[in-house]
């Protein structure tokens, strides 16, 4: 596939995604940066490490601001915590050129991930306008996306995550 095809289908995706889609595909970008940088320590480039950690870094600040505007919810409080996380273990790893700091920051990654994809799973990943415009066509009147969270009012627990 040309580049400007890629970045075609690419702008494709992004536009009909349904924010849940839209959130794994950040995380899989992270996981795809942190992947990198790792592979470019191991073969003794340090400059291009930096910047696949930047990239990283970037996607992580940006999974954040996304959820900056509901931080009044416990449930949001604690994601926002667990990427800030995410976000200072690849920061030090950085710093500190320490692949044990970008291997936790991946572990936890990974974890989201797999989390999404359930979400994704049980919602679709297509945008709700776009599912009704094919359900329409159906004649069908398209049902509201609801995604039941039990218990979000309460506090995870069993989890730890130190810098």
């Amino acid at each position: 596939m040309t580049p400007a095809a890629r970045e075609e289908y690419l702008a494709t995706e992004i536009l009909t995604a349904a924010p849940q889609k839209l959130q794994l595909m950040l995380i899989d970008a992270a996981i795809r940066f942190g992947r990198g940088a790792e592979l470019h320590w191991r073969s003794r480039q340090n400059e291009a490490a930096f910047n696949a950690l930047i990239r990283c870094q970037e996607i992580v600040s940006q999974l954040i601001s996304g959820l900056a505007p509901n931080l009044e919810s416990p449930l949001v409080r604690q994601i926002s915590a667990v990427y800030a996380f995410v976000y200072r273990s690849v920061v030090s790893a950085g710093f500190h050129h320490a692949p044990q700091k970008l291997a936790d920051a991946l572990r936890v990654l990974e974890i989201e991930r797999e989390t999404w994809l359930q979400v994704c799973e049980r919602l679709g990943t297509k945008r709700a306008d776009d599912a009704a415009e094919t359900s329409n066509t159906e004649s069908k009147a398209p049902s509201p996306l609801v995604f039941d969270l039990p218990n979000a009012a309460e506090p995870l627990s069993g989890f730890s995550f130190e810098a």
